[in-house]
């Protein structure tokens, strides 16, 4: 009993070195992107300070009718972010407050695409779904599907409460677990791992699941929001005749590309425009209707 009890310790305590190992691998704070940065880190973070500062008395002025300084202040703060973020350095809290930002200017399509962008950095955050479903029920188009029930966000609460990094961690240690538990059932036959061994295997492929899930949802399907009031043509080209407009805010789903256009499949109901080759109102919210192509400069990639 106490070999096994001592194994089991040495066991969580590997386990548990992996996992610290693993997640300082990933900075919790201003993650490291692709791009080489024009700021160094303590820089990014004395202008994200600085921005907040900016922007908490930017708040504080608009209640004091100060609206012209308050308006000033604000786009200083998105600059700012907006610099940061362009320096390669990326966390879900920059996001975050560049979406409370935009907000408060009234570009809407900017501010959801921030929390979307924020959401997947940090899906436990609270903060940023009542506010993305506040920002939502202003835009003029209004979404077909709801978002997802929270009864199925808690029944696979690791698949939406973990982002792609922390759900690579979980597989990682879980693999780890797993080999040193076989190891001690190959030397040792102790029979009580043969079912250790088994549940370890099941979570493992769990995890391997919902992170090949969530690969392919935030890497494999490209989404993106409209940014601005436009509309949608039946081809790549400003010569191509309008199908239907589309407005700052409607998210969509990116299908391809031609030029300085992308192909789109919007989630939002639509209503085709007068004298288009298509009409009817049976048709209006149909998969085929509501495809069609965008300038570049009006949808960006969540």
């Amino acid at each position: 009993m106490r070999l096994r009890l001592l194994l089991l310790m040495l066991l969580a305590i590997l386990s548990l070195n992996f996992v610290m190992r693993a997640a300082h691998c990933s900075p919790e704070w201003l993650e490291l992107g692709s791009a080489k940065p024009n700021v160094s880190k303590d820089d990014a973070i004395g202008l994200f300070t600085d921005a907040n500062e900016k922007y908490t008395q930017a708040a504080k002025l608009s209640s004091t009718k100060d609206s012209l300084e308050a308006t000033q202040l604000v786009q200083e703060a998105a600059l700012q972010y907006e610099t940061i973020l362009a320096s390669g350095f990326k966390h879900g809290q920059v996001y975050y407050n560049l979406g409370n930002v935009y907000y408060r200017q009234g570009k809407l399509g900017k501010s959801i695409l921030n929390y979307r962008r924020a959401q997947r950095l940090m899906p436990r955050n609270a903060d940023i779904g009542v506010n993305l479903s506040m920002v939502k029920t202003t835009t003029e188009d209004k979404e077909l599907s709801p978002e997802i029930s929270p009864v199925v966000q808690k029944m696979f609460f690791w698949f939406f409460m973990l982002n792609q990094n922390e759900l690579t961690v979980v597989a990682m240690s879980l693999y780890v677990a797993l080999m040193i538990l076989i190891t001690i059932f190959i030397f040792f036959k102790f029979s009580w791992c043969r079912g250790v061994v088994i549940g370890f295997s099941a979570g493992l492929f769990i995890a391997l699941v919902s992170l090949g899930i969530k690969i392919y949802h935030e890497e494999g399907v490209t989404c993106g929001v409209v940014v601005t009031k436009c509309q949608v043509r039946y081809g790549p080209g400003g010569e191509y005749e309008p199908k239907f407009e589309i407005h700052d805010g409607a998210e969509c789903v990116i299908e391809g590309e031609k030029n300085d256009w992308y192909r789109v499949y919007v989630n939002v109901g639509v209503k085709e425009m007068a004298g288009s080759k298509t009409s009817g109102d049976e048709k209006a919210n149909s998969k085929e209707v509501r495809s069609g192509w965008l300038r570049k400069g009006e949808v960006e990639k969540i």
